[in-house]
């Protein structure tokens, strides 16, 4: 309604700075406790009474040794992590020997690379495609090549997972992660972490949005002449009015970074779908790119078994063709083809290539409806996978299943008789191959892609 600044009163510690979308008659009025604009007034709240609790428990900085401050930082930086704080992205594929390299040769990905043009794009380079073209490896894969090429630059990152706990999908948990590895890669960083530091108890800090979002950019400010590259995966699996304010907060950054000497650049990727518009950046689209289709082709050499010449040859062209550039429906129709081949129905492939569904969709429908074999395992994993109030262990989804389908096989767990592999197999199997264990830490089954 006004300039900000006639309506702020300048106070950084205290105040929140949020637009309200409404006017002055209704910009107090609010359809519930789950309205939008009413979590924007309960988060500023929320952060005024914090930070008038913390101001109640501070003492004079004199009387805090430089043992106690770092002993307290440590503390502090414990409390920003959680479970599944890296699931998503060590669950992730490594990319094909022969794929994603294109990338690196990109104009679009050079030039939000070259710093003489950050005030062109403000450091955001945004990657969209459609669900299973390959973003997450693709983004992998950048994580990765970055850091071995630009070793003296500090490399975040944070991969949404809509299939994992409630952190591993809300920004608060992405700005816990990236908080997390900035400080202990900057230790120098963590003295922002000393306006916490007297709060008698770290684990009763409530890590919310605009604290973090106060943290994080009081890191960046303080970053110097130091390179700070972020990588975001899959906004499209957290909630769009979360993501929305995100964006926005971003651009705020980049700006601030453009016109100072602060080196700070964000590479984000998502489906094309909740479009948000941004103001400086570059967008790049992965389906219709040269290398992105040449990705598919060389994938499809290495992997596919449908023996050799022209047979071959159109079998390949024909998946490359139907793919439409999604890459997921390229490797299950790949896993059909060489199931057959391995029968040794060569004979069959082009024909069991043309029952093929197109498009994702109708691919998983294909795949759960083919044969009725184990259906009620197959019924009931992924009932336990989807309806399960919190990601499931291998052991506790085989054991669920077992108890609808074969009691006479519920004894305790013998571990030398039932292995690890065996129930991973056993899960592989129930799903028909649509549901796998994540590679993190903390062990747990989902299925393979969020479509």
């Amino acid at each position: 309604v006004v300039e900000d600044v006639s309506s702020c009163l300048g106070d950084a510690s205290l105040e929140t700075t949020q637009h309200i979308a409404s006017d002055h008659m209704d910009m107090c009025r609010f359809s519930g406790v789950d309205d939008h604009e009413f979590r924007k007034v309960m988060g500023a709240l929320d952060f005024i009474k914090a930070r008038m609790s913390e101001k109640q428990v501070i003492v004079e900085q004199s009387s805090t040794t430089p043992e106690l401050t770092v002993t307290r930082r440590q503390l502090l930086l414990d409390t920003l992590g959680f479970r599944a704080i890296d699931a998503r992205y060590a669950t992730i594929k490594a990319a094909h020997a022969k794929t994603c390299k294109w990338l690196l040769q990109r104009s679009e990905y050079r030039d939000w690379l070259d710093v003489s043009k950050i005030s062109a794009h403000h450091g955001l380079f945004w990657i969209k495609g459609k669900p299973g073209s390959g973003k997450s490896t693709l983004l992998k894969f950048a994580v990765q090549s970055v850091r071995k090429a630009m070793k003296s630059a500090v490399v975040i990152c944070f991969f949404f997972n809509a299939r994992g706990e409630d952190l591993e999908k809300s920004t608060v948990g992405m700005y816990r992660s990236l908080i997390s590895q900035l400080l202990r890669a900057l230790p120098d960083l963590q003295e922002i972490l000393d306006r916490f530091t007297l709060v008698q108890d770290p684990d009763t800090i409530d890590w919310h949005i605009e604290r973090l979002r106060s943290v994080f950019a009081a890191a960046i400010q303080r970053l110097g002449e130091r390179h700070l590259i972020c990588f975001i995966d899959a906004l499209d699996e957290s909630d769009e009015d979360q993501i929305r304010d995100l964006v926005v907060f971003l651009e705020k950054l980049g700006h601030r970074a453009a016109s100072s000497p602060i080196n700070f650049r964000v590479c984000l990727s998502s489906r094309h779908y909740p479009h948000i518009s941004i103001s400086n950046g570059i967008e790049m689209t992965l389906e219709g790119q040269e290398g992105h289709d040449q990705d598919i082709s060389n994938f499809l050499g290495s992997e596919l078994k449908a023996g050799k010449g022209a047979v071959f040859e159109a079998i390949k062209n024909e998946i490359l063709n139907r793919s439409s550039g999604v890459f997921l429906w390229v490797a299950l129709v790949v896993q059909i083809l060489n199931k057959e081949y391995d029968h040794g129905r060569v004979h069959a492939l082009r024909r069991r290539l043309k029952e093929i569904p197109d498009g994702l969709d109708k691919l998983f429908e294909d795949i759960l409806t083919r044969d009725n074999a184990h259906f009620q395992e197959l019924l009931l994993c992924l009932q336990w996978i989807l309806y399960a109030k919190r990601p499931l262990k291998r052991e506790e989804l085989y054991y669920a299943i077992l108890s609808g389908t074969d009691e006479e096989a519920l004894t305790p767990w013998d571990p030398a008789m039932v292995t690890a592999q065996d129930m991973d197999k056993f899960i592989l199997s129930c799903s028909k191959g649509l549901a796998e264990t994540t590679k993190s830490k903390s062990q747990t089954v989902q299925f393979i892609h969020e479509s």
